[in-house]
């Protein structure tokens, strides 16, 4: 009963869920209809999508199991009642779990790559495993290295949904002669998800290090807060969330200052601004390993709020049973 209570935090679903969303919602909300509109034709189809999305969850959940795999002992500390490798399973299972994930990844970035049109479409034989062999740089050697494994983390989390740029660079080139205020704004908001998931999952890093410091200390993983302390840590997680709080509320008033509707305006300081303060203050004024938690847990609600808030306006109506998933 414990292994099956445990499956959803073993392949880390509502993660999966959001890196999905990431690339689901910046391309078909928002990037594919600023296509259409311009009278450019997109190439990705829906089921060139569906693998290029598959191949990125499967590679985020390879990256948490080599990661699962190489922290156990740091897990045994901070968390020994929801430690799974080397307790509910045995540990080499996540190493050959990752080699199966890393082997079926490879074979879908060959599938993709056979499946683009055109020329010049060879970056999924090189992107793909870019992404993988960072990962498994991060979780072997530069987790345990202050802010250089932070920094690797957000970057390969703001290239989930800039990847989707890549396949489609031909039509926003030609969509920007015809309707270039369309496109420009839509590859805007593309690359404006893909700040707000550097900048937010920098801000997750840097307090996942302080909630985790016991076990970082105890097995000497040089992070941020073993190397100089965890007060002194405190500072520049604290300073990353009053940035987020800055550029969130930008935001706002940028909403406000362009008509956008009242109910987007006031989630707007309700599930973004409001927690980004709250979780900066305790990060700033963190007593126990307690208040980090709850810090990560706000930054985790306005990384799930920032996925619909960010669109400026989503249609009316649009069939999702055409999008094979």
């Amino acid at each position: 009963m414990e292994f099956i209570l445990a499956i959803p935090r073993l392949f880390r679903l509502p993660n999966l869920l959001i890196v999905f969303l990431t690339q689901w919602i910046p391309y078909w909300i928002v990037l594919r209809p600023a296509i259409l509109k311009s009278g450019a034709i997109p190439v990705l189809t829906e089921d060139s999508f569906t693998l290029i999305t598959l191949n990125t969850v499967l590679i985020t959940l390879g990256g948490y199991l080599i990661n699962d795999y190489f922290d156990k002992d740091i897990d045994a500390v901070n968390d020994p009642d929801r430690v799974i490798a080397g307790r509910l399973i045995p540990a080499v299972f996540f190493l050959y779990f990752y080699w199966l994930i890393l082997f079926a990844t490879t074979l879908l970035s060959i599938r993709i790559y056979n499946l683009l049109p055109g020329p010049g479409m060879y970056w999924p034989l090189w992107v793909f495993p870019l992404v993988s062999g960072c990962l498994f740089l991060y979780a072997a050697f530069l987790k345990c290295t202050p802010l250089m494994g932070n920094l690797v983390v957000a970057i390969l989390c703001a290239v989930v949904p800039v990847i989707l740029l890549i396949p489609e660079d031909r039509p926003i080139w030609l969509g920007s002669f015809r309707d270039p205020g369309e496109i420009h704004q839509a590859v805007g908001l593309v690359w404006l998800y893909a700040l707000f998931a550097f900048i937010t999952n920098l801000w997750r890093e840097q307090v996942k290090d302080l909630e985790d410091f016991p076990g970082d200390a105890a097995c000497k993983c040089a992070t941020l807060p073993v190397v100089k302390g965890p007060r002194a840590a405190r500072v520049p997680a604290g300073f990353t969330g009053l940035f987020a709080s800055i550029m969130t509320l930008f935001l706002i008033l940028f909403w406000s200052e362009t008509l956008a509707p009242s109910w987007q305006i006031i989630a707007g300081y309700l599930l973004l601004l409001l927690p980004s303060l709250v979780a900066a203050a305790f990060v700033f004024f963190a007593k126990a390993r307690k208040h980090h938690t709850i810090a990560s847990v706000l930054i985790k609600v306005v990384m799930i709020s920032g996925l619909f808030l960010l669109v400026r306006s989503w249609p009316s109506h649009f069939d999702l049973s055409s999008i094979h998933l």
